[in-house]
């Protein structure tokens, strides 16, 4: 049981650090958008590359934040049903549909490592003015859903960990 709750504290460090990391790119983008429109609309000298480099934050910050997100119970889901069940209930339901989880992320793992390898052999860059080089963003994608995957093995782990012993994991964060 120890070795599994290692493995959870782990993973969950590994996600927070990434996740705390990654919301910084939230101000960046709030910094350079107020730049491009006070250039824009105050001194009517447009920014050719603050969009696209917007565009590139957020996709980290989609990419690499989803293991943090799995970890924070973050993502969109319906669970009026689901609410009212006991602990271990939801944790059989998640352990029998973590099959499709895991089939579902094992593709994009995949697929995306695929393009993102075809992306570095090309050295791929956007064919925008700015001409920002593609292929980190690639690999990011495919980073974050490793990332989500290591967050779906520890919440088995966790669903494991309470049906053996009734114990309730708490995410742990860095502060």
């Amino acid at each position: 049981m120890e070795i599994l709750r290692g493995a959870v504290n782990l993973i969950e460090k590994t996600n927070c650090i990434i996740g705390n990391t990654v919301k910084f790119l939230l101000l960046y983008m709030a910094v350079t958008l107020t730049i491009d429109v006070i250039a824009r609309y105050v001194f009517d000298s447009p920014t050719v590359w603050i969009f696209e480099m917007c565009k590139h934050a957020m996709l980290y910050i989609g990419a690499l934040g989803g293991g943090y997100t799995l970890m924070v119970n973050g993502h969109v889901k319906v669970d009026v049903i689901y609410s009212i069940l006991s602990s271990k209930i939801r944790a059989v339901l998640d352990i029998v549909t973590s099959v499709l989880f895991f089939i579902f992320i094992a593709i994009m793992i995949w697929k995306c490592s695929e393009l993102a390898i075809s992306s570095c052999e090309h050295m791929e860059h956007s064919t925008t003015a700015l001409g920002a080089p593609i292929y980190p963003m690639k690999v990011a994608v495919v980073v974050g859903a490793v990332l989500v995957l290591l967050q779906g093995i520890a919440k088995l782990f966790k669903d494991i960990i309470l049906l053996i012993t009734g114990e309730e994991q708490e995410y742990k964060t860095l502060n």
